[in-house]
């Protein structure tokens, strides 16, 4: 056995098993023979995230009544994990992914889309090079206007579905601690012109890009362009060094307010303040 989940499974090589409690006896429920070799795996609720050594990711449902495990969809691109687990935005379920070459990939399941080849591939929607090999994930609940975490007050229960998310913590191999936390899209667009902004409007340590080292790190010769979709919260930081006449000029540039922003940066760091 490689590793076991509070769904009762456990992973063996190429072959996964579900196990029930039963009269104080494990039954086996269900199995379901897998790819290579699967060393992570991920559950929340009836869906089950597992990661392959060299084949990546794929997403797996457990029917209570069928008793049944089936493949929902997968990662057909070959790709040598670390670890995977899922990415909680209000109503929306992503999946994250970090690889040898030192990079976050989040997929979504939308079979809605052409290029999902009718949901059997998930789809590759952000990466970021975080500059170390991530070997561990775990997810905690934001921290709500209340002052409480997400999930353990009766405050938390009056949210909007939208606002319930979850801030995901991956640690490296290095000891370096990153987070990650889903913003609206409202915020996203307004950040997202700050950080394009910022690259070229501030100085960078040794002259360094901080764009071209978030980016992506392919191997070899991959047919597929980097997804720059995540923001690098410490670049973001770097408004805050700026003179008054600075913020206001650049935010004037990007059509809000140094206000706006430095209130969009306040409530991130609010809802990431777990521990």
């Amino acid at each position: 056995m490689t590793i076991s989940t509070p769904l009762h499974d456990h992973i063996s090589g190429q072959k996964l098993y579900v196990w029930s409690f039963v009269n104080n006896e494990l039954v086996g429920v269900a199995f379901i023979d897998t790819l290579i070799y699967i060393h992570s795996i991920s559950v929340i609720k009836n869906f089950i995230l597992y990661a392959d050594i060299t084949k990546s990711i794929s997403l797996l449902t457990f029917d209570k009544e069928c008793k049944t495990l089936s493949v929902v969809s997968r990662d057909f691109e070959p790709m040598e994990v670390y670890r995977c687990e899922f990415v909680v935005d209000g109503q929306n379920l992503c999946f994250m992914v970090s690889d040898s070459n030192c990079n976050l990939v989040i997929y979504s399941y939308q079979p809605d889309a052409v290029e999902s080849s009718g949901g059997q591939k998930l789809i590759r929607k952000s990466d970021i090079c975080i500059g170390g090999h991530v070997n561990t994930f775990f997810r905690t609940g934001i921290r709500i206007q209340d002052g409480s975490i997400l999930g353990t007050t009766p405050a938390s229960a009056l949210l909007h579905p939208s606002e319930k998310r979850h801030v995901t913590w991956c640690a490296t191999l290095d000891g370096a601690i990153s987070s990650f936390l889903p913003l609206s899209e409202k915020r996203y667009r307004r950040l997202f012109m700050l950080h394009n902004k910022l690259v070229t409007a501030v100085p960078h340590i040794a002259g360094l890009n901080p764009k071209k080292f978030r980016t992506a790190k392919m191997p070899g010769r991959w047919l597929m362009n980097p997804h720059r979709n995540i923001l690098d919260y410490q670049l973001l930081t770097n408004f805050l060094t700026l003179s008054h006449t600075e913020r206001r000029e650049l935010a004037k540039q990007i059509g809000t307010t140094p206000a706006q922003i430095l209130d969009d940066l306040m409530n991130i760091q609010k809802a990431m303040l777990i521990f």
